[in-house]
């Protein structure tokens, strides 16, 4: 749902933000670091182009300063307008809660926003596709096997963060565990359903009864022969990488002038420290809710742990600067304080460690 503070109605909501868009002289677009936040700010990055307004998007892991800037380093314009993705800001002119509404507000000024990319954003934030997407994107289908962004399935197994296997983050440990299966180098149906098999069994054989949920969403992808990427769920795995640790490439992905060389090397290098920060946390659990001690917190790591590691819906991924929070059946966003994010993933910046102190006791009592 867009909103501005006026309206709960969802087309009401996507007219005022074209209002503001079309009235303002110069747009500041703030955006949360998830896929579906990324890419819905280069969205609106081309809606602001079309109508031929100005725009500046920034990616931030905390709320925007109250004084108005997007980047809380100065005082906004007086003739800026402030459109917020995923975040919150007191004097923000009007935000955007999801990548469809941002799509269908591309579609109502006249832009041609990619379907795919806009369904891939739906699925990165834990949300199926609205059907307008699904309908404006004929060209993929359901396949067996597992939804990597590459057609090098040794590459996409090792880098995928879709799940959190035994060759996960090593891409020699991947080719050996295909090696093994002795799939063909085109392979077929059955071979794709083999593999398919072969990671859901690697994936669950150390893990909790969740990791069996979480690893059926990586299976059966829809594939998408004509895109920049070989499945929508593989699509969504590079943007929530790329959203955390190059943002500048998701958005550049929803305006679509992105290099795909520099996107999937992003990925890949957002995916091994990922994986590796999930095989070193130190777990704590309380009611609700497992505390994870790592080197570095991001949406990932704290999605990975909920998926294969933890026995209660909720992580807390606590690192030295930020804290990540991903949950199953709680609002992360509003139960992590000082958070930007969706209802399943949020993060917030910390200071010393009383600071991190407070954010888990806070945490602990939501849940």
């Amino acid at each position: 749902m867009a909103t501005t503070g006026r309206s709960s109605n969802d087309s009401d909501g996507v007219r005022d933000v074209a209002g503001v868009v079309s009235g303002a002289e110069f747009v500041r677009v703030t955006a949360a670091p998830t896929g579906g936040c990324v890419v819905a700010a280069g969205l609106l990055a081309g809606v602001c182009d079309e109508v031929g307004v100005p725009s500046q998007v920034r990616v931030v892991s905390e709320p925007p300063s109250h004084s108005g800037a997007a980047d809380g380093s100065q005082a906004a314009t007086p003739t800026a307008s402030h459109v917020t993705v995923g975040c919150e800001a007191v004097a923000a002119d009007a935000s955007v809660t999801g990548v469809a509404d941002a799509f269908a507000l591309a579609r109502e000024v006249g832009t041609h926003p990619d379907p795919v990319v806009t369904a891939a954003g739906a699925v990165a934030d834990g949300v199926e596709p609205p059907a307008d997407v699904r309908a404006a994107a004929e060209a993929w289908t359901r396949r067996p096997g597992v939804g990597v962004p590459t057609a090098d399935l040794a590459a996409g197994l090792a880098h995928s963060t879709l799940v959190h296997a035994s060759f996960s983050g090593d891409e020699q440990a991947a080719g050996a565990f295909l090696a093994e299966l002795g799939l063909p180098p085109e392979p077929d149906a059955a071979a794709r359903r083999r593999l398919a098999s072969a990671v859901a069994l690697d994936a669950t054989a150390d893990a909790p009864p969740c990791a069996a949920d979480a690893v059926h969403d990586a299976l059966r992808p829809r594939a998408t022969p004509d895109g920049m990427m070989a499945t929508v769920e593989g699509y969504a795995d590079v943007l929530n990488a790329v959203a955390w640790a190059a943002p500048g490439h998701g958005v550049a992905l929803g305006l679509g002038v992105a290099d795909r060389t520099a996107v999937l090397a992003a990925w890949q290098a957002h995916a091994a420290p990922s994986h590796a920060a999930v095989r070193a946390a130190s777990l704590a659990r309380h009611r609700g809710v497992v505390v994870a001690d790592v080197p570095t917190a991001s949406p990932t790591v704290a999605r990975l742990l909920r998926d294969y590691r933890a026995t209660e819906p909720a992580v807390l991924a606590v690192g030295t600067e930020t804290a990540a929070l991903a949950t199953t059946d709680a609002d992360a966003h509003a139960v992590l304080p000082g958070s930007v994010g969706t209802r399943r993933r949020a993060v917030t910046t910390l200071g010393d460690s009383s600071d991190a102190d407070a954010v888990i006791e806070t945490v602990r009592g939501g849940l």
